[in-house]
């Protein structure tokens, strides 16, 4: 190569937006570019006759320590060369920096091995990475959760739902589910406006939020309608929770946006989620228990027995 050859591509080294390294063949830094000194915070002379490994984490130093061992004893790159690998180095100031290298093989006039290294900051692009999946992860929630009460939704509860229910036949354990309906609820709209329905609404969803256990999970399944799956919880237990919600929903006010009160209450059914139990077959046990519980007076929870494919008061 010639002088004017060497000049050029020394300047292109030197001015490279990427960090550069010239290694020698036991991975000790023979040059690093301007790049390379803006990205790890090493000045030049702090570099050259350094390891590579002064850059490498714990983990990652050892691993390459047994890949330069390797290349001394036999003479192979172990096909770490010509491939991109990306992982952290460690900057002077100790913090980690996510890069991606690519190592390739130098020649040189006076017949020494070297390598070179190429590596491209990737702080930026991991950056938007993590904002991508902090949105995906937010829109995924946004398609399970309803809006007006911010509760979990029709399609989360029918996937939880189906998941206790494989979760029952595998290990034969108890669990109840829950399906309330507002009384009158039309009345309240006709009467107040639809505006102090939704305000109704969500005022029922940050009642029994409260009132349910935390395992619980609670969701709005459409209208005036909501669910509770309750796992871990006999037929029992479950319509004692769900009695002491319905006598702490009947003895509130529940507040409209003009100030003016409104007292509501609701109608239950509860069915027990058995080993062998279909999703589809537990919602309709519930809700016909639901609805006996409307034909008996409303304001009250009502079991679904499957001796006898009826409902029975919970109390």
């Amino acid at each position: 190569m010639s002088g004017h050859d060497d000049f050029v591509f020394r300047d292109l080294f030197n001015h490279s937006f990427d960090a550069q390294w010239v290694l020698s063949a036991d991975m000790h830094i023979e040059h690093a570019n301007a790049a390379a000194v803006s990205l790890t915070g090493y000045e030049v002379e702090e570099l050259v006759g350094q390891p590579l490994s002064l850059l490498l984490p714990p983990k990652i130093a050892k691993s390459h320590d047994t890949y330069v061992a390797h290349y001394h004893k036999h003479g192979e790159t172990q096909g770490v060369l010509g491939r991109p690998r990306r992982f952290e180095i460690l900057a002077r100031d100790g913090s980690l920096i996510p890069i991606q290298l690519k190592a390739f093989r130098l020649g040189g006039a006076d017949d020494k091995r070297r390598f070179g290294a190429t590596m491209v900051d990737l702080r930026a692009q991991v950056l938007l990475e993590k904002e991508q999946l902090q949105t995906m992860a937010q829109l995924k929630r946004l398609a399970l959760i309803d809006p007006l009460t911010e509760l979990w939704n029709r399609r989360a509860f029918d996937d939880a739902l189906d998941r206790q229910c494989a979760l029952i036949s595998r290990h034969h354990s108890a669990a109840a589910l829950a399906m309330i309906d507002i009384d009158h609820f039309k009345q309240v709209n006709d009467t107040y406006g639809h505006a102090a329905g939704d305000r109704v609404l969500q005022q029922l969803a940050a009642h029994l939020k409260k009132i349910v256990r935390k395992e619980d999970m609670c969701a709005r399944l459409g209208g005036e309608e909501f669910g509770i799956l309750m796992p871990a919880c006999d037929l029992r237990s479950a319509a004692i929770v769900i009695e002491r919600a319905l006598q702490r929903v009947a003895t509130d006010r529940f507040d409209l946006d003009d100030g003016r009160t409104v007292s509501i209450s609701f109608s239950a059914g509860i069915a027990a989620i058995e080993t062998d139990a279909v999703a589809d077959a537990l919602v309709e046990h519930a809700d016909a228990a639901m609805y006996q519980a409307k034909k008996n007076g409303r304001a009250r929870v009502e079991m679904w027995v499957p001796e006898t494919g009826a409902a029975s008061a919970s109390a």
